[in-house]
């Protein structure tokens, strides 16, 4: 299943320390097969991967430039026309959800990428994706 990975999720996903690390990682070994990707997307993980002061920080930088190389699929998809999407999502939305900035972003580059599904550990991102019309939406956690 091609699925957009929040980077809540990501980072669980990479950091076996992280709260979530446990349930993302059982979901993606039986569920995704390709992660959609993008340059926000990706300084976004990278960014917080960085912030990490555990001892498990480098297993997870390393886990994601592992993943870069393999599992991370850049959508054909121009920076500009997605944040177009949030934009007009934001306008539909911004009244009714108290989502952030970045979730309209993740929520429009997974409906541009054509997503089979959308995954994350915030209620919040979890609840537009839903508002959106995401096909499945798969959260792990609130936060």
């Amino acid at each position: 299943m091609i699925t957009y990975v929040d980077s809540s999720a990501l980072i669980a996903w990479f950091h076996p320390d992280d709260e979530f690390a446990a349930v993302v990682t059982q979901w993606v070994r039986g569920t995704v097969t390709e992660f959609l990707w993008n340059p926000i997307l990706r300084l976004e993980v990278r960014h917080n991967l960085r912030k990490l002061r555990s001892p498990y920080a480098t297993t997870a930088w390393n886990a994601l430039r592992a993943a870069e190389r393999s599992r991370l699929r850049f959508g054909r998809d121009q920076l500009r026309a997605i944040i177009d999407d949030a934009d007009e999502l934001s306008a539909k939305h911004a009244g009714s959800s108290p989502a952030g900035t970045l979730d309209y972003f993740h929520v429009a580059a997974a409906l541009r990428q054509r997503a089979e599904a959308f995954a994350t550990c915030d209620k919040l991102h979890a609840e537009l994706a839903t508002t959106a019309n995401l096909p499945h939406v798969k959260l792990f956690g609130a936060s």
